[in-house]
């Protein structure tokens, strides 16, 4: 079965793949992600997921995997990854096969894995750059979420920085666009349309 999840892209380089996702610049006045109190900005977590250590792990955040309403979802064949460019519109931009989402078991060895990497998977010049004077805020929240032990906390910060496994990822080389009605992040479709022509 296909299921469809949606992410945040970048608020900066909404149609543009090939940087959208090299840089949290996620959506501000949001609900989801990382706050900071400079124009409320927040980032998606899934932003870091196509960093070169995450990719060979084959680990990943998905905001449908976050939250305890829905914890722990079920294994899934296929998951489309999607970000919303307008009211109806979406892209494509990734596909997960073979998910399944961690257990709070699992955390202690992931925080050994990711521990040592935290500077150059979340540290890294271009988050310096983007927070500025709310960088340490930033730092201390990524931080914090590194020593918790929930894989789904309803969003607040307080989950872990990692929440599913997949076993193979394919990165579209030319993201597509398609129409579903998605609202929020922890929801999970099944279905999609593909229009020639979405507005």
């Amino acid at each position: 079965m296909t299921r469809y999840a949606r992410t945040y892209g970048s608020t900066h380089h909404p149609n543009n793949i090939d940087i959208a996702w090299k840089y949290p610049t996620g959506p501000a006045l949001d609900n989801f992600g990382v706050p900071v109190p400079s124009a409320n900005r927040t980032f998606g977590l899934e932003e870091f997921n196509f960093n070169d250590f995450y990719r060979k792990e084959k680990i990943a955040y998905i905001p449908c995997y976050g939250t305890q309403r829905t914890y722990p979802r079920p294994s899934i064949d296929e998951l489309r990854l999607l970000y919303k460019i307008n009211r109806r519109c979406f892209i494509h931009y990734a596909t997960l096969y073979g998910v399944v989402s961690f257990t709070d078991n699992d955390i202690q060895n992931l925080r050994q894995l990711i521990s040592p990497r935290l500077n150059e998977i979340y540290f890294r010049q271009e988050t310096q750059t983007f927070f500025g004077a709310d960088y340490n805020e930033f730092q201390e929240i990524i931080n914090r979420m590194c020593s918790s032990n929930l894989i789904a906390d309803n969003q607040e910060n307080s989950s872990f920085l990692i929440n599913v496994k997949y076993k193979r990822i394919d990165i579209l080389k030319k993201p597509v666009q398609c129409r579903i009605n998605a609202n929020f992040a922890s929801q999970w479709f099944i279905n999609a349309e593909y229009p020639s022509n979405c507005k």
